[in-house]
Formats: structure tokens, sequence, C-alpha cells
């Protein structure tokens, strides 16, 4: 694996983690139900901003739990991404498991190849030849180059799996993330409270 190689699937992998999951967001939320009786909303029930009792928003329960999802990952790779509903991320993250062990295969092999040709070459049997076409001092090279691109790809997969698992953590924290569609901005006159009260502006953004 090169190191250009080993950068196109570490980059593919951070866009899946860093893909936005807000879409979602407004229907994965449980809206409390408003068939609770009346009695239930006595005086003691303290409103919230939305002017829903307290009480009734508290029972508002996560249909996606982070924790979950990165567990299911952890076990199996894809599986937090499937309880995310989220499958079209299951194929490219197989897709650089098998890219990293794709080059890890064919490094440990090259590996093998250009050591038993260097073991055959300063041995001193004549039985075994080294037929690779390089010398002693340009197979230690080759073999060295193959050992640093065998670690990149222990290094990718190792990188692959971790991200796996971060992003079906937060892609569950981002699906009950509630974003309110109501997003207003008010302006209105008031009364700066400086010595001499002067006419100025408040500004006030509602998310």
């Amino acid at each position: 694996m090169t190191n250009s190689t080993f950068s196109i699937v570490i980059t593919l992998l951070f866009l899946i983690v860093r893909c936005p999951a807000v879409h979602g967001q407004l229907d994965t939320l449980l809206i409390p139900s408003f068939s609770t009786p009346v009695d239930t909303l006595n005086e003691n029930s303290t409103p919230s901003k939305e002017g829903i009792p307290q009480n009734i928003l508290e029972k508002k329960t996560k249909i996606h739990s982070p924790k979950k999802a990165a567990i299911m990952s952890a076990i199996l790779p894809g599986l937090g991404q499937a309880y995310n509903n989220r499958y079209w991320k299951i194929p490219i993250i197989y897709g650089g498991f098998a890219l990293s062990g794709y080059y890890l295969s064919d490094n440990l092999k090259n590996i093998e190849k250009y050591k038993n040709a260097y073991i055959a070459d300063i041995d001193g049997d004549p039985n075994t030849i080294n037929d690779s076409g390089y010398n002693t001092d340009d197979l230690n090279t080759l073999i060295d180059q193959y050992t640093q691109w065998r670690d990149l790809s222990y290094i990718a997969i190792g990188i692959i799996y971790v991200l796996n698992i971060l992003d079906a953590s937060v892609d569950a924290h981002l699906l009950d993330f509630n974003v309110s569609e109501d997003i207003s901005m008010n302006i209105s006159p008031t009364w700066m409270p400086l010595n001499n009260r002067v006419p100025g502006l408040t500004l006030t953004v509602k998310l």
C-alpha cells in the first residue's frame, strides 16, 4: 500500500463520519401525546419554552442509543450503521476493509518473496538461486519498503475499524438531536441601560 493509496482509504472513511445525518432528525423523536388527561396538567407542571409542560416532555424517549450503535459496530463493522438505518455506508466500510486487506496480502507476499531471494543469495548453497534480478542491497531496500507498506495496511484496517464505531455512535447522536423547523428572528426597539437612557434595538433569534 503506497502513501497515496493509504491517504485515499482514510479520506473516504473520514468522509463517512463527517457526512451530515440531520435530514431525518425530526422523525426520530417520539412526539408527546396530548391525550394526557387534563388533570395531569396541574399548576405544579413547569412549562417549557415550547409551552408544553415539562413533565410531559420528560416522557420522550430516544429511539436510537449511541452506546448500543457503537457496541454493535464494534462486534460487527456495519451493524451499527444498519441499526441507524444508514445502510448505504456498509458497502463503503467493507470496501475500505477489502482494499486495505488486498494491499496487506500483496505486501506480505512481496516481503516473503524478496526475503527468500535474499536468503538464497547469501546462504552459499549452490542449489538455491536468487532469480529475482536484484542484488542483496536492492533486496534489503525492497524488504524494508514492503514492510513499511505492510504496517500502513495494518494501520488502515485499524483506523477503518475505529471510524466505523465512531460513525455509528455519532450518527445515533445526530438522529436524536432535535432541530426545530421554527427558526425565526425578531427585531424590536428597547432602551439601553446607560446613564442617559438611549434607544436601541434588540435582536432575538428563535431556534
